[in-house]
């Protein structure tokens, strides 16, 4: 795993790194908490290793970038409350890094005030223990973050944090290509279920544009054979008349008779072929390009 250096004094600065140490100010104070202030690194360190703390993240933020990754701050609100984010975006995926000092157990001294407080109040606890800095960074997915188990490295009693770097940048790298894999196979498995819904609603409209064919061809040989018996009726009640001559009437009725028959049937005019009818497409020819 090839290591990333971590300069001693950085040349150019990274910008958040700068953005950080001007948000810093000129504060003494013991502790140094930066996660509730927005566009800078996420720390809470103590004073004395906030200068290692910035020189580690600008060799990780500077080595991400020219791996091809974006670096940025995020706001997002959670149950109502702003919550500010540095991430690494890998492959369209955000994965977001913080600096801490890891912390022990020491056993607490009571203060007057805790003394005084459970002398008038005898159910008033006092804790048994603070938790103090211990002088070993820590940097990775943040408390509480999905991904804080995945890629967190610290000082160790036999190495340094520094050392550990490579690794660090390697497992995000690691997470984000598989997050990457399977949203491919999402997209694919939705694609294939477009695919074949929209195959089905073609297979579906073939079947209607079928039956639609078979009724109008139904009915176009029912009506044909209608106006074909209807001629050979008129026909034959012609021929009943022994002088050619039919009484006015009936004269009439047969006229109209045989011009119904013209009129019902289908091949008295350019045949009428049902919508939908024409072929020389397939079913998959409904089928969007986006959907195959």
């Amino acid at each position: 795993m090839p290591a990333i250096e971590v300069p001693d004094e950085p040349d150019r600065p990274h910008r958040l790194v700068r953005a950080t140490r001007k948000a810093l100010g000129r504060s003494k104070s013991a502790t140094v908490d930066t996660r509730e202030k927005r566009d800078v690194i996420p720390l809470h360190v103590s004073r004395e290793l906030v200068d290692r703390a910035l020189r580690i993240m600008h060799a990780l933020l500077t080595e991400a970038q020219n791996r091809g990754h974006e670096v940025e701050t995020r706001t997002d609100l959670h149950r109502g409350e702003a919550v500010h984010k540095l991430v690494v975006v890998i492959h369209g995926h955000a994965l977001p890094l913080a600096v801490t000092e890891r912390t022990s157990k020491m056993p607490h001294e009571p203060t007057p005030q805790e003394i005084r407080r459970q002398q008038h109040s005898p159910w008033t606890q006092i804790p048994k223990y603070d938790l103090e800095f211990n002088g070993r960074l820590e940097v990775g997915a943040p408390a509480g973050d999905w991904h804080q188990r995945s890629y967190t490295y610290s000082d160790g009693a036999r190495w340094a944090l520094e050392s550990r770097l490579g690794r660090l940048l390697r497992d995000p790298e690691g997470i984000a290509a598989s997050a990457e894999r399977q949203r491919q196979e999402e997209e694919r498995r939705k694609a294939e279920q477009r695919r074949q819904w929209y195959a089905a609603v073609a297979q579906a409209r073939e079947r209607q544009v079928e039956r639609h064919r078979a009724e109008t061809l139904a009915e176009q040989v029912k009506a044909w054979r209608q106006a074909d018996g209807i001629r050979a009726f008129c026909q034959a009640a012609r021929a009943r008349a022994e002088d050619d001559s039919l009484p006015p009437v009936q004269s009439e009725w047969l006229e109209w008779t045989e011009a119904h028959a013209e009129r019902i049937d289908p091949l008295s005019a350019p045949l009428r072929t049902p919508r939908g009818s024409c072929r020389g497409r397939s079913p998959t020819d409904a089928v969007p390009r986006a959907a195959r």
